[in-house]
């Protein structure tokens, strides 16, 4: 049997100071999930730099996975999901705060229902 490589994709609408252990439960679910790439798509009014300084421990713990980070502005939903729509990918993943599950929602509903199809989990309920 072929190791599956393609990736899982995570939804991320977090307050900053979360971000450390949002990812590190994302590097954990991943990998339950047999992932191998995480396609991180981090919905923030923060600076990229900000984020990173908030992330960079949990990256740091997990470098055997491969990992992409994209920052979207609350504005640019529809070209986020332009962007996961590109890839091949295994499913998706959504982590949000309390303050954010009302606008996850609201991406969610706007998702095509073949993306809906792949929600591995939804931590956003």
């Amino acid at each position: 049997m072929q190791p599956d490589y393609r990736p899982i994709i995570a939804l991320i609408y977090v307050k900053d100071e979360e971000l450390t252990e949002t990812f590190r439960k994302m590097f954990k679910d991943v990998r339950l999930l047999g992932g191998k790439k995480i396609v991180a798509n981090v919905i923030s009014n923060s600076e990229y730099w900000n984020f990173f300084a908030n992330a960079r421990e949990a990256i740091l713990d997990n470098l055997d996975l491969g990992l992409e980070i994209f920052t979207w502005k609350p504005n640019e939903v529809n070209k986020m999901i332009k962007k996961i729509q590109q890839y091949n990918y295994k499913g998706f993943i959504t982590y949000c705060s309390d303050e954010n599950k009302y606008n996850m929602r609201k991406i969610l509903d706007i998702l095509p229902t073949s993306m809906k199809a792949n929600m591995l989990r939804d931590y956003c309920k």
